[in-house]
């Protein structure tokens, strides 16, 4: 690691200024991992504990020492500057919320509120003492780390946390000078260059998309479906957000088990896919609601590896058929798995890519009106829903040796903002011997999350009872 974290200014990739023109009180841009560490055997913790870490930790990335700086009329993209002012007692809490419960409305409240951008976009919410955790024994330190989106990904999240869970001492910090003549001068050299830009990224985006047409006619690539039916998810905001966890995890040797039951290679996305669209199925039936049609949910692929983006958020929304519609455990999973493959090869080629490319290229005023006009689709009398009806986001695993306060981390789990015609979202995460699903919706939509994540869990039990059984007459069969 370099002995010195330099932090200067720099320009926002389209894709992450995205994240600042989109967001609206109803379609927040927060990102929230929280984390659950055994504090068993340990004393209270103080505010100056709790304020020491975080100045000894801060250290380790740019994201806690720049603020954003968006250019008069939004005329060109944002910009990051070093905060000389910065003062950490301002992102950092520590609250004893006493039971499980209170320690969910806490976090729901965290996730619903919106960042204050004219600082530096992060905070750290230390929630101390918590009792009833689910399959947490003892007493839990909850910490709930929160960032913008602008700054980067979930994926980006887990190389983040290992620094701040971890044991290596951070660098020095040295913010150089904000230089507005210099910055003045790049706004307006991109102002000059912006139409030139644009025209030519129009010119290859239009080429792109004629190529995509003939991969697509050839049946080489899928293009997902652009309307589902609209559910009770699939509505405006109507009540605050909730958070729930499973009331058990998934136990990872049953989930790997039941992937090596498995008739054919699939994986553990593919499984979860399939254990929440039976869940899902089972909801809406139960409340005389089922469908008309399937769902479908946009799963977020990492395109690190896959593409070069110099974005800070390296993902793509990939639209996957959830099959709601096949009843069987086994021909769902094996229609969830041709779609999600399908998707991914579509996700991953590179006419596809082309196509994408016209964002990085479109003015920063065309960006702001783009979010301004999403912003104003109302979904309460909504038919359909433009391509899918949930999110499921599955990240990649966390290290298990993460540490906050001598308190090592057992669990880490995440928490998405819900938003208009999008009221039911799902975080998987998986640590050690364990899958987490972390559900967020509101009481007017899911007025019983704990019965969902019964379903959940039940969903996942026929299905690997289904591999298992499928796999016992595999012999007898052949």
């Amino acid at each position: 690691m370099s002995a010195e974290l330099r932090v200067g200014s720099r320009r926002l990739s389209p894709r992450d200024a995205v994240f600042v023109y989109d967001e609206t009180d109803r379609h927040l841009s927060n990102i929230v991992a929280v984390y659950f560490a055994d504090a068993s055997g340990h004393a209270p913790l103080t505010i100056a504990q709790v304020l020491d870490w975080a100045r000894a930790s801060i250290g380790h990335a740019e994201l806690f020492h720049r603020r954003l700086r968006r250019v008069p009329m939004d005329l060109d993209l944002p910009y990051w500057e070093p905060d000389p002012t910065l003062s950490v007692r301002d992102h950092v809490t520590l609250d004893l919320p006493g039971s499980w419960d209170d320690a969910r409305a806490r976090i729901a409240e965290i996730t619903s509120a919106r960042m204050d951008l004219t600082r530096p976009p992060w905070e750290v919410h230390v929630l101390d003492r918590v009792e009833g955790v689910p399959a947490m024994p003892g007493t839990t330190t909850v910490v709930a780390l929160k960032f913008h989106h602008s700054v980067g990904d979930g994926v980006a999240t887990r190389a983040l946390e290992r620094r701040l869970f971890g044991t290596e001492p951070a660098p020095a910090i040295r913010l150089d000078e904000a230089r507005p003549l210099t910055t003045a001068a790049r706004t307006a050299g991109a102002l000059a260059a912006a139409p030139v830009r644009f025209v030519a990224g129009l010119r290859r985006a239009r080429k792109a998309q004629d190529e995509l047409r003939a991969l697509i006619d050839a049946g080489t690539v899928h293009d997902p479906v652009a309307e589902r039916p609209a559910t009770r998810f699939n509505r405006d905001i109507g009540a605050e957000l909730t958070f729930h966890l499973l009331p058990i995890p998934i136990p990872m040797p049953e989930v790997l088990a039941a992937k090596t039951a498995a008739p054919h290679r699939v994986t553990i996305n593919d499984l979860m896919l399939t254990t929440i669209s039976g869940a899902l199925a089972t909801y809406l039936a139960e409340h005389d609601e089922t469908p008309d049609g399937a769902l479908a949910a946009m799963v977020p692929m990492s395109m690190r590896g896959v593409a070069e983006w110099d974005s800070a958020n390296q993902l793509s929304q990939m639209i996957v058929d959830l099959h709601t519609d096949i009843a069987d455990p086994i021909e769902r999973l094996t229609a969830i798995q041709q779609s999600a493959g399908r998707a991914k090869q579509r996700t991953a080629d590179p006419v596809v890519q082309r196509t994408d490319r016209r964002v990085q290229t479109a003015p920063a005023l065309l960006l702001r009106a783009a979010g301004w006009a999403r912003a104003q689709r109302r979904f309460d009398d909504a038919a359909t829903v433009p391509f899918c009806n949930t999110t499921i986001s599955n990240v990649p695993p966390v290290t298990d040796t993460l540490v906050f306060c001598d308190r090592p981390v057992r669990r880490a789990v995440g928490s998405l903002p819900i938003l208009d015609g999008d009221g039911l979202r799902h975080l998987i995460t998986s640590q050690g011997e364990e899958i987490v699903i972390a559900v967020t919706t509101n009481a007017a939509m899911m007025p019983d999350p704990e019965h969902y994540g019964e379903l959940i869990l039940a969903s996942f039990r026929a299905l690997a009872a289904a591999l298992h059984a499928l796999g016992k007459a595999a012999p007898t069969s052949a």
